[in-house]
Order: structure tokens, then sequence, then C-alpha cells
């Protein structure tokens, strides 16, 4: 059976601080979790260069980024102590190696899916992403985004929406995805492209989402996946991509599916931690 989300982690509205996921940043937090090092906000600002201050700065932010994006992991102690100790995921561990600035798009597209996570990401990604993306559709209105996340928080629209948006804009954060942007009070919403060197990277995330939400269901229908996980509502996927997708992940080999069932059944064909450690083998 599949984890009941309200027993999520999910990062409260304000995490950020009004900061953006800056790349560089969430590099020298990945480099810190690698070093097997812990310590509180001062320690790692010291160690990595993350600015912070006596009571505020970006350290705490980009730690909850890194977690949210699915690039690092805190023990429960870590979680409740001022000492963080983090340490690198899957695919913490294969960006740091092999894209440590996330300048690849697939990187970017995995850690934004993963913000909009329902059980790790963070709140107002996964609203406005997964639980609000059928209400707010590819394109809409600034002000329909802070009347739908008011109503969600009961709070004033000023200021509730934060870096959501800009982080996707700005170079040196997430616009190689670019998955939102805004003209005039419009935002656009970009869905994630089908490409072939961008399905290991789908398929390493998909086989991860149904390793955590069916642990040990051999098989699972594409609508139940959806429902708990988002696999195609987060990444924004038409019938017509979906059906592009599932034929590019079975050449890969990474699952198999079966049509004859209604709805389709989708099985695994490789193990969660190899197919992380291939998701850029195919990159030009």
């Amino acid at each position: 059976m599949p984890k009941k989300i309200e027993n999520n982690k999910r990062l409260p509205r304000n995490f950020h601080k009004t900061f953006k996921p800056e790349r560089h940043y969430i590099h020298s937090m990945l480099g810190f979790a690698a070093s097997g090092q812990s310590g509180d906000a001062q320690t790692i600002a010291s160690s990595t260069g993350i600015p912070t201050g006596a009571s505020s700065g970006k350290v705490q932010a980009i730690l909850d980024y890194c977690r949210a994006m699915g690039l690092i992991r805190l023990g429960v102690e870590s979680e409740r102590s001022s000492i963080k100790h983090p340490e690198l995921t899957n695919f913490g561990r294969v960006v740091l190696l092999e894209d440590p600035f996330l300048k690849c798009e697939i990187s970017q597209w995995i850690a934004h899916f993963n913000m909009c996570n329902p059980l790790n990401g963070a709140d107002v990604w996964y609203q406005t992403f997964f639980t609000g993306a059928h209400t707010l559709g590819m394109t809409f209105g600034r002000d329909k985004l802070e009347l739908f996340l008011s109503l969600i928080y009961g709070n004033t629209k000023r200021g509730i929406i934060g870096p959501l948006i800009g982080m996707y804009e700005d170079d040196a954060s997430f616009n190689l995805c670019g998955v939102l942007s805004e003209v005039d009070g419009f935002i656009t919403r970009r869905s994630a492209p089908i490409a072939d060197e961008l399905g290991r990277g789908y398929g390493a995330w998909m086989l991860q989402i149904i390793s955590d939400h069916f642990p040990s269901q051999q098989q699972i229908s594409v609508t139940d996946l959806d429902k708990v996980a988002g696999w195609k509502i987060i990444p924004g996927w038409t019938i017509s991509s979906f059906f592009d997708l599932f034929e590019l992940l079975e050449r890969k080999a990474l699952i198999t599916v079966d049509r004859h069932m209604e709805p389709w059944l989708i099985q695994p064909n490789k193990n969660v931690d190899e197919a992380w450690r291939n998701i850029y083998m195919d990159m030009i």
C-alpha cells in the first residue's frame, strides 16, 4: 500500500526566507555532505562559503532546498538539532560526480519534480504543481496563483508566492529547465520535454517514487502512481507525451508496461540505485 501523504515531511511555506536556490551554493552544500562533516549554521557557512549571519542567512534555506530537491537527507536527530549532518542521496551523489553545478537540464528537472513531492518536497511547490495543477492550468495570472495559495494558507496575498517563479527565471538558479516564466502578470508553465538523453533521469525518478510509495508491489497502475505521487501531473505531461515516455523508458529497459490491462500497469526492471548511477549515460 502507498504511504499516506498526511505523514509528509514537506517544508513549510516560508522555509526559503525569500532566497532562491542558487546552484553554486547547492554545489557547496553537496560538497559539505560528501565530506561527512556536521555543524551548525556558522560551521557550515565557514566550510562552504554560503553566507549566514548570527540570526539569519542562506545556510538553512540552501540546506532545506537540497533536502526538498532530493539531493541530501537528514537523520531524525539531525532534523531536530541545530547541528546538521547532511548525507548525499543517490541522486545527490551522481549530481556531485557528474553535474556538480546542476548545469544539465535533467538535473534541474528532477530537482524540480522532487520539490513537488507529496512526501518530502516543499509545500508551496506541491500545492502549485500537484494539487493545484488542474485548477491553475498551464497559463494563469499571478493574481490567480496568489488567490489559490492564500485560500490554502489563510494568509494575505502579499509575498505569498515567494521565489517560486523567480527561481525558474534566474540564470544562477533553475532557468535552464524554465518551468515557470512571467510576462505582464501572466505566468506560463512549461511541461518537461520528452527526449532520449533525458529518459534515464526520468526513469530513475519514476523508479524512486514507485519504491517510496509502493515498496512491496511488483506492478503499479499508471493511475494509482499519478494519484499518489503525481508522476504525470507534476511534469505536466499530456496523454500523448506519456505514451512517448513509456516507449522511451522501455527502450532503456527501465520498465515494462502491460498495455493489455486497463489502466496500464508499470513493472520496474532496474534496481533504483543502479538507475540513479546511469542518469547521465546518454548525454552528448
